[in-house]
C-alpha cells in the first residue's frame, strides 16, 4: 500500500513538470511565430513643471489683426501676429494702408487700407485670405476691431494705473472733421489711455500736407513712416503690462479681460487661443517679440501706392533686409503648424 501510494505522489509530481515544461514551449514558440506583430510603446510621461514656464498646448500660427473705423471699413491699423508656443515668441508683421493688392478671381485692386472696406462678405476671412496670399504664408486666423472697441481693449488693461507710458517724439496737432479727432500732445513723456492712444496711433499725415524737418524724421503723409510709432507702442503696451508690471494681475486676468471682445468683433479667435498667448507673455520678455515691415516702391495711380519689393524692414534694429533674408524670415517667424 506505501509502495502505490509512492508511485501516485511521483507520478502526479512528473505529470506537472512535464505540463509546465510544455506550457514554456509553447509561449516561446507563440511569441516567435508573432515578433513581427510585437512592438514597444515609448509614451512619455508629462511631466509637472513647478515653475509654471510649461505651455501646455503647441500653436504656431499668425493672425490679422485689423482696427478699422467702423463708419467706412477704413483700416486704420493693420498687421499679421505670429503666435508661436514652441520658441514662446510673438512676432509681428506691421501693414501700411498704401500697401498695394489685388485679388485677380475677385477682380480687386486696391491698398491695405481700403481692404477691409473692398469686401462685401466675411470681411475678416477674405482679408485674412488675401493677406496669406499676399504673402505666401498661412494666415488661418483674424482679429478685426473697430477703433472704438480698440480704445476699450486698451483701457480694459489700464484699470490698476494711468494707461501705457509713451514718450512722443514731437509736437503732435491735427483734427480730423470726417473722423471727428482732435490731436494735441506735445514732446515728452505721456500716459496713453484706450481713446488718446489710438487717436495718436492712427494719425500719419497732416490736413494741410506739411512736414516740417523735424517731422519728417517721423511723419512725411504715407503710413510706412508710422509704423516704428505704432511698433514701439505696442511694445511700451506688452512690457509694461505683462513683463515690467509690478504684479501680475494683467497676466492673470488676460483672457477674463480680452475675451469679451470675441463677441464683440468680426474674429475666428477662440478663448483657447488667448490663453496661449496669456502662457507665452508669462514666460517671454522683450527678447522674444519682433517687430517688421514689408518694404516697396512708391507710385502714383491717381493715389499713393505701395508696390512691394521683396524687402522687409527689421524695426526693431531699423534696417532693410534684402528679399532672399526676408523670404527666410517669413518662414522662420511667420511659420503655421496644424
Amino acid at each position: 500500500m506505501d509502495n502505490l501510494r509512492r508511485f501516485l505522489v511521483v507520478f502526479c509530481i512528473m505529470l506537472m513538470l512535464a505540463a509546465a515544461v510544455c506550457g514554456v514551449m509553447l509561449v516561446r514558440s507563440y511569441n516567435a511565430s508573432n515578433k513581427k506583430l510585437v512592438e514597444d510603446l515609448n509614451v512619455t510621461v508629462p511631466t509637472y513643471d513647478p515653475s509654471g514656464e510649461q505651455i501646455q498646448n503647441s500653436f504656431q500660427n499668425n493672425i490679422l489683426f485689423i482696427v478699422y473705423d467702423e463708419h467706412d471699413f477704413q483700416a486704420q491699423m493693420m498687421f499679421i501676429l505670429n503666435v508661436d508656443s514652441v520658441s514662446r515668441t510673438l512676432n509681428f508683421m506691421l501693414l501700411p494702408r498704401e500697401l498695394k493688392f489685388n485679388v485677380s478671381n475677385a477682380n480687386i485692386v486696391g491698398s491695405f487700407g481700403d481692404m477691409y472696406g473692398l469686401f462685401a462678405s466675411s470681411r475678416g476671412a477674405s482679408c485674412a485670405s488675401a493677406v496669406a496670399s499676399y504673402f505666401e504664408i498661412d494666415v488661418n486666423y483674424y482679429f478685426c476691431i473697430t477703433t472704438d472697441e480698440m480704445a476699450k481693449f486698451i483701457n480694459s488693461f489700464c484699470t490698476e494705473d494711468n494707461g501705457v507710458i509713451f514718450d512722443i517724439p514731437l509736437d503732435v496737432y491735427y483734427r480730423d472733421f470726417d473722423r471727428n479727432i482732435s490731436i494735441n500732445y506735445k514732446r515728452g513723456t505721456q500716459y496713453l489711455k484706450g481713446e488718446d492712444a489710438v487717436n495718436f496711433l492712427t494719425f500719419y499725415k497732416t490736413s494741410d500736407g506739411f512736414y516740417s524737418v523735424e517731422m519728417l524724421n517721423y511723419y512725411d503723409g504715407t503710413d510706412s513712416k508710422r509704423m516704428t510709432i505704432v511698433a514701439r507702442f505696442i511694445d511700451a503696451f506688452i512690457s509694461q503690462k505683462f513683463f515690467e508690471a509690478s504684479s501680475d494681475y494683467y497676466l492673470r486676468s488676460f483672457t477674463e479681460l480680452a475675451a469679451p471682445y470675441l463677441k464683440k468683433c468680426d474674429t475666428n479667435v477662440t478663448e483657447n487661443m488667448l490663453g496661449i498667448i496669456a502662457q507665452i507673455l508669462g514666460v517671454a520678455n522683450s527678447q522674444k517679440l519682433g517687430y517688421f515691415m514689408p518694404l516697396g516702391d512708391m507710385s502714383f495711380n491717381d493715389r499713393i501706392y505701395l508696390e512691394y519689393n521683396g524687402y522687409v524692414r527689421n524695426l526693431v534694429l531699423d534696417e532693410s533686409i534684402s528679399p532672399s533674408i526676408a523670404s527666410e524670415i517669413f518662414e522662420s517667424r511667420f511659420k503655421t503648424i496644424y
